[in-house]
């Protein structure tokens, strides 16, 4: 107890008094006060414990979300790239003659075996030009994406060299 208790105790006279005195001023006699209490609570420990279960939920979730993006936006690169690889070949050889031998859909070696690809060629009434549509397809998930790409291409007569073949490309 304080000095300042302990006088009001004194001035109180009896021992009951000075027991009653300190009961008010200190708590129970065998208790802490909370301000020298170490630890927590069980309710804390637990509301603690819930609230951090709570945050890495959310955490893995958001982590779950940031992975199915990452997975869909790599398809995608690799679609366009594979898009322009098509188109290439088309523009190379040229559309005519590959709208006349072909081929015009398969599937890419590994790694990008997954991928497929389609092109539709349609001759336009002016000059030259053919419209050309390049297709790639690739699973995600439970479904299936796709990218697409069209142009026109202009394929001159004897501009283009006979010897060259898709597979040599």
């Amino acid at each position: 107890m304080h000095r300042a208790d302990l006088n009001m105790a004194a001035r109180l006279g009896s021992r009951d008094a000075r027991q009653r005195a300190a009961v008010c001023i200190g708590g129970w006699p065998g208790t802490r006060s909370r301000a020298s209490r170490r630890g927590f609570t069980l309710v804390e420990a637990l509301a603690a414990g819930t609230i951090l279960a709570l945050s890495a939920a959310v955490l893995g979730s958001a982590m779950a979300q940031v992975h199915r993006s990452m997975d869909a936006a790599g398809g995608q690169q690799r679609a366009a790239e594979l898009l322009d690889r098509v188109l290439t070949k088309v523009d190379t050889l040229g559309p005519e003659r590959v709208l006349r031998e072909g081929p015009t859909e398969g599937r890419f070696e590994p790694p990008h075996d997954a991928f497929t690809w389609q092109v539709q060629i349609r001759p336009r009434t002016v000059g030259h030009l053919y419209e050309v549509t390049v297709q790639v397809r690739w699973p995600l998930g439970p479904g299936q994406r796709l990218a697409e790409c069209q142009t026109l291409l202009n394929d001159q007569p004897n501009s283009r060299n006979p010897s060259m073949t898709w597979e040599s490309l």
